[in-house]
């Protein structure tokens, strides 16, 4: 980076560090924690509040300051001359990176001097739907089956494919997808000690709300990379060229839109029907 771009690269940074101090670190909002309630449908009790909140507040905290990163890394490699650089895949994937820390970070809740917890497995169903589910496994399929399109084309001379970053981008893309499914699984799995019922629905409604934002989010990445790799194919005909330039252009649109929608979707903190059975003491 040259000397303005490095100024302006530093200013960045200190306007990154003011924010995650001053907004990430700060009170949450009533609003926000209203939000949530809509969204899935809580009661907020003086038992479960707390809980709620220190969700919402960790949360906050490791997307605000994945955002910064994100930002922090759009400027490498950026354009010789350029002051201040933004790269909306690294940005939300320096989002997205925040909030998977933020999945393991979250505090859960606590169990009794006697051990005690549900021994009936959770089934995805109570938090989330099944098109929401299917999503990030859905969009590593899409990844593969675009490596292999781009490596039949390449094959038969249709395009010239830039290998390195096509196994690079289809690796990265398999591998993000891998890793939000373990997260996921280990949101849905974890042990839920005998509580009081608003206290259990708010511990339920917080799996719901993190396996939304982790499918969401995931699967948007996951597509993100899938259109870098789409960009690495190269076809030799020009009107193949335009096609797949004006597919990347719609799909950034597409994929955030639909990363957004289901990551804010509304959904009930327990199903009908789906009720935890009486706690297994051990």
């Amino acid at each position: 980076m040259n000397g303005a771009a490095t100024v302006g690269f530093l200013l960045l940074m200190a306007l990154g560090v003011i924010l995650v101090e001053v907004y990430g670190r700060g009170p949450v909002s009533r609003k926000r924690l209203d939000r949530f309630a809509r969204r899935q449908q809580l009661t907020v009790t003086v038992d479960n509040g707390n809980q709620v909140i220190r969700y919402l507040a960790t949360t906050r905290r490791w997307r605000v300051a994945g955002l910064v990163g994100g930002i922090a890394a759009s400027q490498i490699g950026a354009p010789d001359g350029t002051i201040v650089n933004f790269n909306f895949v690294a940005i939300f994937a320096g989002w997205f990176l925040g909030a998977l820390v933020a999945e393991v970070r979250v505090d859960h809740l606590a169990h009794r001097p006697v051990r005690s917890a549900s021994l009936q497995p959770r089934r995805p169903e109570r938090y989330v739907g099944r098109f929401t589910w299917a999503l990030v496994p859905a969009t590593a399929v899409i990844a593969v089956v675009t490596g292999a399109i781009t490596a039949v084309a390449g094959g038969v001379g249709w395009a010239e494919p830039n290998w390195a970053w096509v196994g690079w981008w289809l690796g990265l893309a398999v591998a993000v997808a891998v890793t939000v499914r373990l997260i996921q699984l280990a949101v849905l799995r974890r042990a839920q000690p005998v509580a009081a019922p608003d206290v259990i629905e708010a511990d339920d409604a917080i799996r719901s709300r993190s396996l939304h934002v982790l499918s969401g989010g995931g699967a948007a990445l996951v597509l993100f990379l899938t259109l870098s790799l789409l960009a690495s194919l190269r076809p030799i005909a020009v009107g193949a060229q335009q096609a797949v330039s004006a597919l990347i252009f719609v799909g950034v649109f597409a994929v955030a839109l639909l990363g957004w929608l289901v990551a804010t979707s509304a959904w009930p903190s327990g199903r009908p029907g789906t009720g935890l059975t009486d706690p297994a003491r051990a």
